[in-house]
């Protein structure tokens, strides 16, 4: 889990770091200014080149066809990478910072899954129910299933809205934090790259900072406030760039988010409440917060009324394994 957090969210936390500096008036290298991209380039080769081991070493019953398979996916994954590092989806010969990224995202996701498949702890990541016919009455565990994932997705929603409320406030406390929007923070300044970097960043945070950390730290029998903790911290580091008390604000983020994972097992609609913000921020704005905060509450109590009405050996189906 660490090894996955220190390639993944590494260089992004040194970034953090150095943009710290930065908000106190300091001067900087400009090599150290770099960390960040260069850091990102090399975590990924370490994850590609973790992936490869565990695909290469797999237990046997996998089958050696299926192991070059997947040989090949990562392969042809690398070469997409490389080629828009290198502008060749480009006409002016730059990285367009859309295929490269979603590919990355690709070998992240895999990687999480990968690893924590052999600690015998699953993600649920890829957990789908067969295909529902339409004007088909529904069973008790669809029906709670269904509510399980509206509980998290509302709540979690309602949770960011209020985080993000909470960091303009405490912006205006003394001290740094970060001038401008998170974009240029992050160095895109097209609509595209910044809607694939929101996306990978939301992937990233909700499955590694989230689920990983939920699932590895319970199938270790470690104490619920422990893990809680450490997928805070996970979650409000790497935002260190925002500044001290906006970064802060971060952390009932991170809490929540945790407990969701803990009791529900659902990561997916993590994913979607946090990209669905993201997107919806980015091309529309989103000026009430606390109004919409409210009515993503709301809707997550009435989820939460129709996952009580379910019997409780239903809701149990959802919490990670391990």
């Amino acid at each position: 889990m660490v090894a996955l957090f220190a390639l993944a969210g590494g260089p992004h936390l040194a970034g953090a770091a150095v943009s710290v500096v930065q908000l106190s008036g300091r001067d900087l290298p400009v090599e150290a200014t770099r960390i960040e991209e260069v850091g990102r380039l090399v975590g990924l080769a370490g994850a590609a080149a973790w992936l490869l081991g565990l695909i290469l070493f797999q237990p046997r019953r996998e089958g050696g066809g299926q192991r070059w398979r997947q040989v090949t996916v990562l392969v042809g994954a690398l070469t997409v990478i490389v080629a828009d590092e290198h502008g060749e989806f480009s006409p002016d010969g730059s990285s367009t910072q859309i295929a490269g990224h979603l590919t990355e995202l690709v070998i992240w996701v895999w990687l999480c899954v990968q690893v924590t498949g052999r600690y015998g702890v699953t993600l649920q990541l890829l957990d789908r129910d067969r295909p529902v016919r339409l004007f088909r009455k529904r069973t008790t565990a669809e029906r709670a299933r269904n509510a399980q994932g509206e509980l998290v997705f509302f709540a979690h929603a309602a949770a960011i809205c209020a985080a993000v409320f909470l960091m303009g406030v405490l912006a205006q406390l003394p001290g740094p934090a970060l001038e401008g929007d998170q974009a240029t923070a992050a160095g895109v300044s097209s609509l595209g790259p910044h809607l694939v970097h929101a996306v990978w960043s939301v992937t990233v945070e909700e499955v590694l900072a989230t689920a990983v950390v939920v699932a590895v730290l319970t199938a270790a029998r470690r104490p619920l406030w422990e893990t809680l903790a450490v997928a805070a911290l996970m979650r409000a580091l790497p935002h260190g760039y925002l500044g001290l008390w906006p970064a802060l604000a971060l952390v009932p983020l991170g809490v929540t988010a945790g407990f969701l994972y803990h009791r529900y097992g659902r990561v997916i609609p993590l994913v979607l409440a946090h990209a669905t913000y993201n997107v919806v921020n980015i091309l529309f704005g989103m000026p009430h917060l606390l109004v919409v905060s409210g009515l993503m509450l709301a809707g997550a109590v009435w989820a939460w009324t129709e996952v009580r009405q379910a019997p409780s050996d239903v809701i149990s189906l959802g919490k990670p394994s391990g």
